[in-house]
């Protein structure tokens, strides 16, 4: 639950929302399950990008990490380059 917490308060303080939260736990679910459709797909467009072709893949790991970061989950210890 930390995790889908801390990524719906990107998304609200992304989306300038005050914070009043009076959804059920299925309209949370949905929202959730929307933003983690899209990282996918992100990740998806970052693994078929042709223009990244660097043997060791740094230039996908490094933007598929920026697209875990931009969801408000930070990169971890791994991500200190």
């Amino acid at each position: 639950m930390k995790f889908e917490l801390r990524t719906l308060a990107k998304i609200l303080l992304d989306s300038g929302a005050k914070v009043h939260i009076s959804c059920g736990e299925e309209a949370l679910e949905r929202v959730m399950k929307e933003r983690c459709w899209q990282a996918l797909r992100e990740i998806r467009d970052v693994l078929d990008d042709e223009e990244l072709d660097d043997p060791i893949c740094f230039r996908r790991i490094e933007r598929i990490v920026e697209i875990y970061e931009a969801m408000g989950l930070g990169g971890g210890s791994r991500h200190d380059f």
